[in-house]
Order: structure tokens, then sequence, then C-alpha cells
């Protein structure tokens, strides 16, 4: 990835990079304490080609000065903790950690290299595998190969919910019920018959034997061997991914002692919306248009969408590039971008961004490059989002239940004042004791 250039690209007061001066006095610091922030991991430095001294990414030193803030106001700092602030709950699931994603302690880059979304799962899940993964063993209804739209996000929620089971409370305690779940997701979201998630549980319970989903996929959408294991590697780092806005409302639902299967449905509306699992989509729309401008410059409507990012209107992977996380570059993104076959558009056009904003391609970006380099249907990045990500659901579930704590925060008021009583006397509280709820 080449070195920054700002003078280049951008007028300095709009420029991704800021000088060690600009920066310190972002921060309100001296340059010596803008030093000790990049030796402690907190800020990185970008050296500059032919240039003495270094940089900064304009949105790296705003998220930092955002965060001082929020440590000597304790208003501002409870509520950064809804906008990627200070964390608000433990959970031994996942880890972010020095630009690198860990499922338990693992890497997930590693195991994307080696092993199926169902072992993750397990993983994730804190469980041993119940049953042997085989590529042969047959489905609950046979695989029907279809290379039309999956289901939209609107009518796989609907297709979660109005296969809800009656006798699903007898199930929760089966242990294989998350990995009957599991299969239910993905034949709703590849427009597969639904089977039912009780007739999935009882033939994994009858037969103990698994094909691989990522199997499953490529005979759903007709890929060879090669292209369904970059499948296999999507879904393992789409398996999870810290509290995300999904991940989030699922503990949500599952702290309240709802079902598994209700909590799971959370995660897919919350998925369902335009910024969260709808960001592939409009990716997808611009795809064309973005890669065609070439030499030419970044596409206008690119420009747009990276602008708004850089003045903090958007979330700042919504154009597909950034991520608050990973100032370096998102791991999954680059670890799935790396399995494709050589694109001189699509190399163009990161190395464009790059030098103009400092950003690095999203997980959203390479999931659709994914679905365009393999020639897979419309909407089959969303897939691949929604089915990984049901696994990391499940054990946020899980996980929350076991916690036995019910989550409910409380709100800031900051509306009208309360109005004067207009009785002639005011309430009389009655003697006794005040019991507090």
């Amino acid at each position: 990835m080449p070195r920054p250039s700002p003078a280049a690209h951008a007028p300095l007061d709009d420029s991704p990079w800021l000088s060690s001066q600009q920066a310190a006095a972002m921060l309100g610091v001296q340059r010596a304490s803008l030093y000790s922030y990049v030796s402690r991991g907190l800020l990185r430095a970008q050296a500059q080609p032919g240039q003495r001294g270094h940089v900064y990414a304009r949105a790296d030193v705003q998220r930092l000065a955002i965060q001082r803030q929020s440590v000597r106001n304790p208003a501002r700092l409870a509520q950064s903790t809804l906008d990627w602030g200070t964390p608000v709950l433990a959970s031994a699931i996942t880890q972010v950690e020095g630009g690198q994603l860990y499922y338990r302690g693992h890497l997930a880059a590693s195991l994307a290299a080696q092993a199926n979304l169902e072992e993750v799962a397990a993983l994730l899940w804190n469980q041993k595998m119940a049953v042997a993964l085989d590529e042969e063993a047959s489905p609950a209804h046979k695989v029907i190969a279809n290379k039309d739209l999956p289901r939209t996000p609107a009518m796989a929620l609907s297709a979660w919910y109005g296969g809800a089971e009656a006798l699903e409370a007898e199930m929760e305690h089966a242990a294989l019920w998350p990995l009957a779940l599991l299969q239910s997701m993905a034949e709703i979201l590849t427009g597969q018959p639904v089977t039912s998630a009780a007739q999935q549980l009882h033939s994994l319970q009858k037969t103990k034997r698994l094909r691989p989903l990522h199997k499953r996929l490529g005979q759903v959408w007709q890929t060879g061997p090669a292209h369904a294991d970059i499948l296999r590697q999507a879904l393992v780092v789409c398996a999870d991914h810290e509290l995300n806005a999904s991940s989030f409302a699922t503990r949500v639902v599952a702290s309240t002692g709802a079902s598994l299967h209700a909590s799971v449905g959370a995660g897919l509306a919350a998925l369902s919306g335009p910024l969260h699992g709808g960001m592939t989509e409009v990716i997808a729309s611009h795809w064309e248009d973005w890669h065609r401008a070439g030499r030419k410059g970044l596409a206008p409507s690119l420009r747009r969408l990276l602008a708004d990012t850089r003045l903090g209107t958007t979330p700042h992977y919504c154009a597909g590039f950034g991520h608050p996380l990973y100032p370096a570059g998102d791991p999954r993104s680059l670890h799935l971008l790396a399995l494709l076959a050589p694109d001189a558009a699509r190399e163009q056009l990161l190395r464009q961004v790059y030098e103009d904003t400092g950003l690095h391609p999203s997980l959203d970006y390479a999931l659709v490059a994914i679905q365009r380099s393999l020639g897979l249907p419309a909407g089959a990045a969303f897939v691949l989002f929604a089915l990984g990500r049901t696994a990391g659901w499940i054990a946020h579930a899980l996980e929350q239940r076991a916690s036995g704590q019910l989550i409910r925060p409380r709100a800031r008021y900051v509306g009208q004042p309360p109005m004067p009583s207009s009785g002639t006397h005011a309430a009389q509280r009655p003697p006794g004791r005040i019991i507090r709820f």
C-alpha cells in the first residue's frame, strides 16, 4: 500500500492527514505527549515519502480527542459507550486487540485458513463438536441449485419468525439446538425450502453427521472447490465481531430470558438495517461506477461518501472503507482480498482511496469483491455476512443467558422539564415505608 501524500490530493485543511503540530493542537497537548501516544499504541504515525517527519490520520486523532474528553466528563463517557467508546460488559467470546481479531484467544485469520464455520461455532459456543463433518452427508432435504437471488433481508426475517416452533421451549436444552438453528438460517438466507428447526434438530440427532455449510453454499451457487474454500474462509471471519449492533441486540433480547430462536431473530433484525448488514448492498450498487473511474480519479459518488465519512456524518465504514477499530486496516478484509485473483481495477481503486483518505477496505467491501469475483448472485455478500454472524449471535445469546443479568441501561433525559402541578395543593406523600423499584 502506498504511503500518504496529502498535498497532492487535497487542500491542507481538508486532508485526511495531519502534521505533528496539527495533531498536537487538535488534542490540546505538547508534541512530546503526541509521541507518547504513538509509543503506547494509541495513535499511529505514518512516514511521508521524500519528507522528514510523520503525519497522523485525521480520523485517528479525532477519535482520540473524543476519548480524552470523555475521561474528563462522566456524562460524555457514558454516552461514548454507545459509539465505539468504553466497553460496557464483560465477554469471553471475541477480542479486538492490536489491530487483530481473536475468537476465544485464537487468531481469527488463522482459524479461517484451516477451520470450517461449524468448528469455529463450537469454539465460540464453548462446546465440543457434537456431530461429524462429512462432505457426503445428506441435508434435511435435497439442496436446490439456485443462481437466482437469495432471500432479501426483509424476506429472511419474515421466514425466520414465520417458522417459530411451538415446542421450542423443550428444545432449548438440546445440545444440538444451536447447530439446528444455524442450519435453518442457512436455508432461509439462500432461498431454499425451509426445514423447520425442529426437523433440523431431529435429523442431526439421528445421523450425527453434517455437510459443511460452505459446501452447501457452493452447491446452491454452483461454485467449484476452490471457490467453496473462499466461501469457507469468508464465513469464518464473519462469525463474530465483539459487541456490534446485531450482537448487542441479540444479548438484550437474550437477557430477558427469551428463547434462543427469538434472540437470534433480533440479531437478524438489526443486521437488516442499512447501516449494518445493508452496507454490502450500498457497495454493490456503486461497484461499476467506482471501479470504472480508473485513472480519472475517484468517482463523484465515492468522493461524497468518503467526504461524509471524514466529517463524521456517516459511519466510518459506510462507504466500504475504514473501520474505527482497525486504523491500520481490517484484518478480515485484508485476508479475504488476498484470496481473490488479481484485479487491476480493484487494486487501482484501493490505492487511490488510501492515498486520498488513508482508509483501508472494509469487510463489507471484501464480501462484495468475493461476490463479484466468484460470479455469485446479487445478495450473496449479505448471505455470507449473516450466516457467518449467526454463529456469533448464538454465542452471545448463550453467554448472556448464562450470566443471568438483565440488560437495562438508563437514559439521560434531555426533554422538557417537569411542569408545575395544576392543582391548588401539591400531592401529599402518604406516610409509611417507601419501597423503591
